[in-house]
């Protein structure tokens, strides 16, 4: 049986009771080989010859490249078979991985978009992040997503939510290095799934789940089939076909989750409005203001003196008609909200305002449909031909909220509202939208004051939708067998990956300024489709990926040692990549507002060279080794290794294994080729000011030396968790360029465990391991710019600022606010991360009632450090938000089962994450939330529940409960919709609920 396995230190009590009961069960005379889990526990009946034939069959296992009828090697590997995963009670195999130990929150979740491309799913291991987590379907590679992801060292993502569940066989989950045998990406481990290959029969399933209210609906449905018996026929044709339908979620739909009642406490008795209230200026039937020479200085309004920049000051004139009366201050909106400071400008009667928290998209609306079908033929008994399609399709639609440009004032020397970068890194500027005199909507027409007005106006009448469809086609054809003493397999693979993105409603600079100019479209009334069309169009990205290999692979026995067989593996793969991720030509121009762009085209071939030993030296103890060599003609060579043991100290009883590997990853195509990157950048450790326009003489309340306050200047990178009466400017526009002399990012790994099995009812697994790796590819940081400028900012080349000198600093050159930054991929210095896994099982005698088993595994991570630039200080990252690793994170299921019905129940934990929430807050915040202990990200310790019956012949009806507590600690301060932690993911639904039946056609 292959396991992976677990680490305890500081085991919980529900873990030291397990452990307890283990020893209890375990007696000298119960010790014999290993036994099964619990699916698979029996009293033992004797087998028959061909059973005997079967179990000394050699097969393929995760970890080595050689056959082998010994399951159990020396690396770690977990596998999750398919009866596992149909009775988990998730959703998804997605969503199944990313609760596993091992695998860390910086996954991206599906529900919504990575900020480049909608509807992926990724898996990262050990906080190494996707682009350290190899992905395999049958030990072989699939294309990434063809998308350039410029966020840490990323460059290539796998997306690992293509493959119908039904065609799943099993998961396994290597847990240590394995460059040596599976080639670049694999320094953190390996996910492999393994695909059903012999089915006979036909069955369909079905399944729907949503939480407590009916909100975020699930609907699955499949279809298996297959035909031909390999013994007797010399064939078999498998498919299946999966279609999934999900549903979007707002963020209003889920206020009755967490607390929203004390979050609302907490932000109206501290200066700061409710959620879900109405709470921006800028709306459809926008509020307008004179357009004035200045906006320096104050201005006494109800006994307040209020800036002259602020909408609710001296310059604010009226608002367009129309605003319904929930939206209109005087209203449905008081002048003075709950949660207004005594300075705080009181909201002028009539201005229209809009919910921000009620626009707000938690979970993406996605359907997606996916298909295999694999064909095997015997062609002799040693010799037999495979070929296997999968294609998959993933429509995924996102809801923006309703574009609004600004929300600042202007003058009328200085109308720019907006400013961005052009692909070529110049810059483009958007002046405000300011209707002049004669404009249909501008409301001072033919009055005694008639003005130009500038209008703080949101595109309600746009389409918001993020459309991202994802195409994905993988066929491998193959040839396995034995010949000459060798058992072989050889095949050809094809994979390709389309991505289309389309924006829709997307304001382009050119067509905003000729609508203004020519009335085509009317702001706050209702307009056609071509006056839509007059201000905005559809911004569209398309991208291919492929990957084109062929490989074969060879191991025999060589020959006799004390302890067995000698035996060795042999291979070669060559490997053909090419990327092409293209903006519309739009893009180029730079006439989408604010809209940037990734674009990316190249190709690269490698081949590869390896082998595997495998010695038996003595009878307890094997020994296993392994080298790959590679070849990629953009960057280089690349040598990994890999050695492990397998010693059998007591025979049945107890194992100790362990493994070193050396590892590496090869630069992505986008980050050594040709390719343009631009994105929006923050860092939310603290607060970056600009030491040029920045007062920091008071390190508590920073202000901005500018006339008129840029909230930019002491809180470059957009900070969130800023004191209240002060706004977060959001991220910042950064361009990222390719560096074509990039090396391969480098790794050693070392794992350490035991296997203990007391009794055919007990085991006990423990395994440390460490992981180290260097050389680390990622994009400048922001934050490392900014302290390099700050400490020195003659001749710095990489923060640009506004060129015009309307918004400079009085009598200072070169002055304006910051606008962009310029950053590239390098080789920085390294991540360290170490820790134990543990896995145990307890299995009763089987009993009149049924069988009734405990599994408790999970995960204790002692570090995780993180030095980023050379001669900076060590990170010590573990149980922070920065690395999103809790220190433990474990799991315990209870299971009963009998031929007719099972059930299962099953405790979930993780630590909780230490976090910047509390960071910038006045002294009565931080007492507020501290008293709370909410200063952190909760922990999680969710309770799942589910059963299964199989009393009618071919019928299996299964239901589940997830988070049957409706817990919702995991939320980064109060917990809230809004502050739920792993956004995008269906844990934030809170308890919910999945009815399933399948049905095998006899």
């Amino acid at each position: 049986m292959v396991r992976r396995f677990s680490r305890p230190q500081r085991l919980h009590v529900l873990q030291w009771a397990a452990a307890a009961a283990a020893l209890a069960l375990a007696s000298p005379s119960q010790a014999q080989s290993p036994a099964p889990q619990a699916s698979q526990a029996a009293t033992p009946t004797p087998s028959s010859p061909s059973d005997d034939a079967k179990k000394l069959e050699r097969v393929e296992i995760t970890g080595t490249l050689i056959k082998r009828t010994d399951k159990e090697t020396p690396s770690v590997v977990q596998s999750i078979t398919r009866e596992q995963i149909r009775n988990s009670g998730y959703a998804n195999v997605e969503e199944l991985l990313r609760a596993n130990s091992a695998v860390d929150i910086g996954s991206i979740g599906d529900g919504a978009a990575s900020g480049f491309v909608g509807g992926v799913s990724t898996i990262s291991l050990r906080g190494f992040g996707s682009q350290g987590t190899l992905i395999l379907i049958n030990g072989r590679r699939t294309a990434p997503v063809a998308a350039v992801d410029v966020n840490f060292g990323r460059g290539s993502m796998i997306n690992v939510n293509t493959i119908p569940k039904e065609a799943i066989e099993r998961i396994d989950i290597l847990k240590d290095g394995a460059s040596a045998m599976y080639g670049s990406d694999a320094m953190a481990g390996v996910v492999n799934y393994i695909l059903r290959k012999d089915y006979q029969g036909i069955e369909g399933s079905a399944s729907y789940g949503a939480n407590d209210r009916g909100v975020g609906a699930t609907k699955n449905g499949s279809l298996t089939f297959g035909f031909g018996n390999l013994d007797t026929q010399r064939f078999n044709v498998f498919g299946g076909l999966e279609v999934s339908k999900r549903d979007s979620v707002m963020a209003n739909e889920l206020k009755d989750r967490g607390n929203l009642a004390l979050q609302n406490q907490y932000l109206t008795s501290n200066g700061s409005l409710a959620r879900f209230t109405p709470d921006s200026s800028a709306s459809f039937y926008g509020n307008y203001y004179r357009v004035p020479t200045s906006l320096t200085g104050t201005t006494p309004i109800n006994g307040i003196n209020v800036a002259n920049n602020n909408l609710s000051g001296v310059n604010y004139l009226g608002t367009l008609s129309g605003c319904p009366p929930e939206r209109t201050v005087g209203q449905g909106v008081p002048n003075r909200p709950a949660g207004f400071l005594p300075t705080t400008a009181t909201l002028p009667t009539g201005m229209c305002r809009f919910s921000l928290d009620d626009a707000d998209e938690v979970v993406a609306k996605q359907d997606r449909t996916s298909g295999m079908v694999r064909g095997t033929f015997a062609i002799n008994d040693a010799l037999t031909a495979y070929a296997d399609l999968m294609v998959s399709k993933t429509k995924t639609v996102e809801q923006r909220a309703p574009y609004a440009m600004t929300t600042s004032l202007v003058t009328s020397g200085n109308p720019v509202a907006t400013t961005w970068p052009k692909l070529d890194g110049s810059f483009l500027r958007q002046n405000a939208i300011i209707l002049p005199v004669g404009h249909p909507d501008n409301p001072t027409n033919g009055t005694a004051s008639a003005q130009p007005v500038q209008l703080i106006y949101r595109f309600e009448d746009l389409p918001t939708g993020d459309i991202n469809v994802l195409r994905s086609t993988r066929l491998t054809a193959g040839l396995e067998g034995t010949a000459f003493g060798w058992d072989f397999d050889t095949a050809i693979l094809f994979s390709q990956n389309d991505n289309e993105r389309f924006q829709e409603g997307r304001v382009r600079s050119s067509l905003l300024n000729a609508a203004i100019a020519n009335g085509s479209y009317r702001f706050g009334k209702p307009n056609s489709r071509e006056a839509i069309n007059s201000v905005s169009s559809t911004a569209y990205n398309e991208g291919k990926s492929r990957l084109v290999s062929w490989d074969v692979r060879g191991s025999r026995e060589l020959f006799d040692l004390p302890g067995g067989r000698a035996a060795i593996a042999i291979g070669t793969e060559l490997r053909k990549e090419k990327l092409e991720a293209i903006p519309d030509d739009v893009y180029s121009t730079g006439d989408y507002i604010g809209l940037v762009a990734n674009g990316a085209s190249g190709s690269r071939k490698s081949y590869a060279a390896f082998t595997e030993l495998s010695l038996p030296v003595v009878k307890q103890l094997e020994l296993q080794a392994a080298a790959r060599y590679e070849h990629y003609d953009d960057f280089g060579n690349s040598t990994t290794g890999k050695a492990g043991f397998k010693w059998t100290a007591l025979p049945s009883l107890m194992v100790f294994r362990g493994t070193a590997a050396t590892g590496f990853r090869a630069p992505a195509i986008s980050q050594i080729g040709n390719s343009f990157a631009l994105s929006f950048h923050s860092f939310q450790e603290r607060r970056v000011f600009d030491s040029l326009r920045c007062d920091t003489s008071n390190p508590n309340a920073p202000v901005s030396k500018a006339p008129v306050s840029n909230n930019r200047d002491c809180n470059v990178l957009g900070f969130t968790a800023v004191p209240s009466g002060t706004t977060s400017p959001g991220s910042l526009p950064t361009v990222i360029s390719a560096n074509p002399d990039l090396q391969p990012e480098k790794s050693n790994s070392f794992t350490f465990g035991m296997i203990f099995t007391p009794s055919q009812y007990a085991d006990l697994a423990i395994d440390g391991w460490y992981f180290h790796r260097k050389n680390e590819i990622r994009s400048q940081r922001g934050v490392d710019i900014m302290d390099d400028y700050n400490a020195n900012p003659a001749g710095n080349t990489q923060v640009v600022r506004d060129p015009n000198p309307q918004t400079w600093l009085p009598g200072v050159d070169n002055s304006g606010p910051i606008i962009m930054l310029v950053r590239q991929y390098g080789n920085n210095e390294w991540t360290k991360t170490s820790g134990i896994d543990y896995d145990l099982n307890l299995r009763l005698p089987p009993t009149a009632w049924g069988k009734f088993s405990l599994n408790v595994n999970g995960t204790y991570t002692a570090r995780y450090d993180q030095v980023v630039v050379k001669g900076q200080a060590v990170q010590h990252q573990v149980g922070t938000t920065v690395s999103d690793i809790s220190k433990t994170r474990a799991s315990a299921t209870f299971k009963w089962d009998t031929d007719q019905a099972g059930a299962w129940l099953r405790f979930n934990h993780a630590d909780p994450l230490s976090s910047t929430v509390c960071s910038s807050l006045t002294a009565a915040q931080r007492a507020f939330l501290s008293n709370l202990n909410r200063c952190r990200v909760g922990r999680d310790r969710t309770i799942d529940l589910g059963g299964s019956y199989r009393g009618i012949k071919g019928l299996t009806l299964s239901a589940s409960v997830v988070n049957l507590t409706n817990d919702y600690d995991r939320a980064n301060g109060i917990p809230t919709v809004l502050s739920y932690y792993d956004t995008g993911a269906t844990n934030l639904l809170g308890r919910r609920f999945t009815v399933g039946a399948s049905y095998v056609f006899q």
